[in-house]
């Protein structure tokens, strides 16, 4: 969704809405190792956004790098979407600033638009003592998933989902994301009190590298042909163990469950989830769910 965004905000506010296969790729986030490959994931977002209704046609003569123009939308975005879908494609769009989706995605009356971008940008109490200890260097504590956490803060931005704050907790070098609103019980330490790195890790584009949950060790397999596919939707793997008959399992660390069972549910048949046992058990529910009509 995030990349899907970044591209129409690129489209839009290129001259005359237009930009080269080149120029996209230097700016949206793909993983591949090659150029043909980064260029395939390319094509195929350009067709979801096609397929909602965005009209992107490659105006290049042939023979040369392709060139994207966005020419127009239908009111497909609006029909074809749940509610639930046009709202997280509005957030996204908030995020991006690209204020021409409202349009497109919000009730002719425009009555649900105001929420949903309230919902988008509303700044609790939470978020302004985050704020509160970023400009004061501040130490920040509170409770995360149950558990009590005192970090120093270092970034603070918004992605589609909302506020998310970049920091490290105490004792640990290592930069982690939280989301804002899962926050409970937030307290500001004194001013000075936090260490703030030279250089501030930067928010991932990517949400399957996003520090959302625990680190979760996910063993997936997967063939020689679909590896670097797999790799480049799941992540880079730790440990990779290549079996007889083309059989290839991958040991991926996971940090953001929701995203990653997106990207095995879109990569289908090309890759098997082997453990740990809770994801597969959650995979099977929500999939059981989709046959049952109740997702």
């Amino acid at each position: 969704m995030e990349r899907l965004t970044q591209i129409l905000s690129m489209l839009s506010g290129a001259e005359r809405n237009t930009l080269s296969a080149d120029e996209l790729l230097e700016v949206v986030p793909y993983g591949g190792r090659t150029v043909d490959n980064r260029r395939d994931q390319l094509r195929r977002d350009l067709g979801h956004l096609e397929t909602l209704g965005w009209q992107i046609a490659n105006v290049a003569p042939e023979g040369e790098t392709a060139r994207y123009r966005l020419t127009a939308v239908d009111n497909r975005l609006r029909v074809e979407f749940t509610p639930a879908q046009r709202a997280e494609l509005l957030r996204a769009a908030s995020a991006a600033s690209l204020a021409e989706l409202f349009d497109d995605l919000g009730d002719d009356d425009g009555a649900e638009v105001p929420a949903l971008v309230v919902q988008a940008e509303r700044e609790s109490a939470d978020l302004g003592r985050v704020q509160s200890a970023l400009s004061g260097h501040c130490r920040l504590r509170f409770v995360y998933r149950d558990v009590r956490r005192v970090v120093h803060p270092h970034a603070l931005h918004v992605k589609p989902g909302g506020w998310y704050l970049t920091a490290n907790e105490e004792g640990s070098d290592t930069a982690k994301t939280f989301v804002v609103s899962r926050m409970s019980e937030v307290s500001v330490d004194a001013p000075g009190t936090a260490t703030v790195p030279e250089e501030p890790a930067r928010p991932q584009l990517d949400p399957i590298t996003w520090l959302i949950d625990d680190v979760t060790e996910a063993t997936v397999s997967t063939t020689a042909e679909h590896q670097e596919q797999v790799e480049t939707m799941l992540g880079r793997p730790r440990t990779v163990d290549e079996r007889d008959g083309g059989t290839v399992v991958l040991t991926i660390p996971v940090t953001h469950r929701a995203a990653f069972r997106r990207r095995v549910y879109e990569l289908g048949t090309r890759v098997r989830v082997l453990g740990p046992a809770d994801l597969r058990e959650q995979m099977r529910r929500e999939l059981e769910a989709v046959v049952r009509g109740e997702v």
